[in-house]
């Protein structure tokens, strides 16, 4: 039986925790992230958003790099385990933990997006309003083709912005935009680190269905073997019945054989001797029978 590692037994442990430690760190993280986007959304000081963009950025930031982290001690375990063998006394322990820390990120990471996602449309609802400020004859369809503009500069950024107003709203448009594309990017980044998650799950999935069906072809190959076995076990049993009862056979005969033999060599016509010899001297009598005279005629 294979025998447990405590150095990587140790290491699991410690691995498992950490990941714990910064979910929990995660979950923080997005709270206070989406309680500035809240702020910033809704606040009317220019000041005070920009001090909440700044400490969203950074707290942004940090969070990008312990999802990373995380994703590369999750994906560390899971070849871990591929390298144990099957008979290993922790395996299933260890895969249900494993399994378990990547729901948990996976959840994280869906929490996260969805608050991204959600931002970003208030966001785009704020510069549509900022944008027909800024622009207040455009329609519906060039506010919407702005929106999804990948370019720094709004379409009508060469347009005469005669108001201090629309100079102000045209200002807010393009640093929404800014925003918009900042937030896109990390719900791109968010995606890609939820699908590396699923793979993983898929590869687990592939591993487990591979030794249910190497568990099922042993288990046909054991019951097969089996009843070779019994087959085997029926006909040496046939046959050692059948050797008893030839051998019982022979035996018979043989007795049979033995008793005539008795039967036809026992000395019937011996009588004793009338001599005065005490001995136990015995004579054997032949009896002639005469052959009968034939008279004259």
């Amino acid at each position: 039986m294979t025998t447990v590692n405590p150095d990587m037994k140790a290491w699991f442990l410690d691995e498992t925790r950490v990941i714990d430690q910064r979910i929990a760190e995660i979950q923080t993280n997005i709270t206070r992230i989406n309680e500035l986007q809240t702020n910033i959304l809704t606040g009317t000081s220019s000041q005070q958003e920009a001090t909440n963009a700044r400490e969203r950025e950074s707290i942004m930031t940090h969070t990008k790099s312990i999802l990373f982290e995380i994703k590369d001690k999750i994906k560390a375990i899971e070849r871990e385990n591929a390298r144990l063998p099957r008979d290993h006394p922790e395996l299933n322990l260890r895969r249900q933990r494993h399994a378990h820390l990547r729901e948990k990120f996976t959840n994280v990471l869906e929490e996260y997006r969805g608050i991204e996602e959600g931002y970003r449309q208030k966001q785009k609802e704020r510069m549509a309003r900022q944008y027909r400020v800024a622009n207040p004859d455009a329609t519906q369809t060039e506010i919407d083709s702005y929106l999804n503009n990948t370019s720094n500069q709004p379409i009508f950024a060469t347009s005469l912005v005669r108001t201090s107003d629309a100079r102000t709203a045209l200002a807010e448009v393009q640093k929404r935009h800014d925003d918009i594309k900042q937030i896109e990017q990390t719900i791109g980044e968010l995606a890609d680190l939820f699908n590396e998650m699923q793979l993983l799950v898929e590869a687990q999935d592939d591993v487990l269905v591979n030794i249910e069906e190497n568990v099922d072809e042993t288990l046909m190959k054991t019951e097969q073997a089996n009843e070779h076995l019994t087959t085997a076990t029926m006909s040496a049993l046939a046959a050692r019945k059948k050797k008893w009862i030839c051998l019982g056979i022979s035996l018979l005969v043989a007795i049979i054989v033995i008793a005539i033999l008795v039967v036809y060599l026992h000395p019937k016509n011996i009588i004793p001797s009338n001599s005065g010899n005490t001995s136990n001297t015995v004579t054997v009598v032949n009896t002639v029978t005469p052959t009968p005279t034939t008279r004259p005629t």
